[in-house]
């Protein structure tokens, strides 16, 4: 067991020797999480969703000033544009357009028509949310018409006056309505919540696939591992040194990845979930089932480039394929059913339960015996095809 470990230490200090490498393990996924999470930021709660809204007020009247501040408190994405600045104003996706003379219509119990209009190629799920928020807004105005309707003619018929609704006392809502996920719906990761585990399964696996690969690659044509056949150490003990040091290079990846999550989160507030010490346990099993896998490349392959090329090519195709890009829950089901012959796959519904579910390590147990079975396979393979000859 000595050997092994002294063949892991000398790999794991070459690694942390080269500036490049170190940057591929550090850096580019911090970047990358940050990135991607930022520009695939999504709502954890159907609540917090919000549809962009340009509000035309042609009418300018008490109505009309009572329909746009009800809007305001409808979880919009609210802009108001005078009439004339309709046309020149850009990214419109969908604009209400509140006409002239609503307010003297609808004071005078005449029935009065707003018109909403939108881009073609709009969201067609935000559509139905803003149509449902300016429904509600739309309602609560009624009410205070109602309301303004009794205060000042309780049992005639009179027009409501401007005067009687700017007399209304401001009144809390009597009804709230909170909505809420019940239980663990098939809800589709995003922001932070997909980016951050989909970069670190995706530069873990580069990292073993690139470095790793293509040094074992330059050590037999240097003659490295010949060298190596002339120690003590065995076959076996060869081989279990060299799947121990990239497992070493991944585990300090992962950890220090780890260690930046955790501080994102307390300064910064960004959500990696509850359960820290299982994510990282899961992706510690994650770097064990491919960690052989790139000596075992590096076996096939004589010449370093073109090793790290193609872990490259291979990197990328297991991280689009395993939902390290995008949530599986996007894809048509064939390709997530691919999805369960990677280990990119598995690590990423096991780190989704982790974090997005907040599972602990009983919860995600499959996945992890699979991730287990695939580093069964991959140092088996690399164990039959490398050569130290």
């Amino acid at each position: 067991m000595g050997r092994v470990a002294a063949i892991a230490r000398h790999d794991l200090r070459q690694v942390w020797s080269d500036r490049g490498a170190v940057v591929w393990l550090i850096l580019m996924p911090v970047v990358f999480a940050t990135f991607f999470g930022l520009v695939m930021r999504g709502g954890a709660s159907p609540s917090d969703l919000r549809a962009r809204l340009t509000v035309v007020d042609e009418d300018g009247g008490s109505v009309a000033a009572m329909v746009i501040e009800a809007l305001a408190s409808e979880r919009l994405s609210l802009v108001h544009v005078q009439p004339e600045a309709k046309e020149a104003t850009p990214d419109k996706v969908r604009t209400l357009v509140i006409p002239a003379g609503l307010s003297e219509a609808v004071l005078a119990g005449e029935r009065a028509v707003v018109r909403l209009e939108r881009d073609p190629d709009s969201s067609a799920e935000a559509e139905l949310v803003a149509k449902a928020r300016i429904v509600a807004a739309l309602a609560t105005v009624l009410g205070r018409l109602v309301e303004a309707s009794a205060a000042s003619a309780a049992g005639s018929e009179a027009p409501v006056t401007p005067e009687a609704l700017a007399a209304l006392p401001a009144a809390e809502e009597p009804v709230v309505v909170d909505s809420r996920f019940a239980g663990e719906a098939r809800v589709v990761p995003g922001g932070f919540a997909q980016s951050i585990p989909g970069n670190a399964v995706m530069f873990v696996l580069l990292v073993a696939l690139t470095y790793g690969a293509a040094s074992i690659s330059a050590e037999r044509a240097g003659g490295q591992l010949r060298r190596l056949v002339t120690t003590p150490a065995g076959r076996g003990e060869i081989v279990a040194g060299k799947i121990l040091g990239r497992l070493a290079v991944a585990g300090v990846q992962i950890t220090v990845l780890m260690a930046v999550a955790v501080a994102a989160r307390a300064t910064l507030g960004i959500e990696v979930g509850d359960n820290l010490g299982a994510t990282w346990v899961v992706l510690l099993v994650y770097g064990l089932a491919v960690a052989p896998l790139g000596v075992a490349l590096g076996a096939f392959i004589v010449d370093p480039d073109r090793a790290a090329s193609i872990g490259v090519i291979v990197t990328m195709a297991m991280a689009a394929f395993g939902g390290c890009w995008w949530p599986l829950e996007v894809v048509s089901g064939p390709l997530q059913t691919v999805a369960l012959a990677l280990p990119t796959g598995w690590a990423m519904a096991a780190l989704h339960g982790t974090i997005s579910f907040g599972r602990g390590l009983d919860g995600v147990l499959v996945p992890l015996l699979v991730l287990v079975a695939f580093g069964f396979v991959f140092s088996w393979i690399a164990a039959r095809s490398l050569r130290l000859d």
